[in-house]
């Protein structure tokens, strides 16, 4: 092959590598929406559990408790 088969080959492959690129990139950042999403629910439900109480109904403010992990034995 000459030089300008080589050179012609990689110019058409451009488009290719931009629709590649385009399309994974989209993918990465539908997924890391999707990952954002289900830890905003996990925080939301950690939250609305914590204010849920029903013997501070009515507190002034609710006091927020985290969820506790548990600890491992080992």
């Amino acid at each position: 092959m000459e030089v300008w088969h080589i050179v012609v080959i990689c110019i058409l492959m451009v488009p290719l590598f931009l629709a590649a690129n385009y399309v994974i990139v989209k993918k990465m950042a539908a997924n890391r929406r999707k990952e954002d999403d289900r830890i905003e629910r996990a925080v939301s439900d950690s939250v609305a559990a914590s204010y849920a109480d029903k013997s501070a109904k009515y507190q002034s403010w609710p006091k927020y408790r985290a969820a506790r992990r548990k600890k491992k034995q080992g």
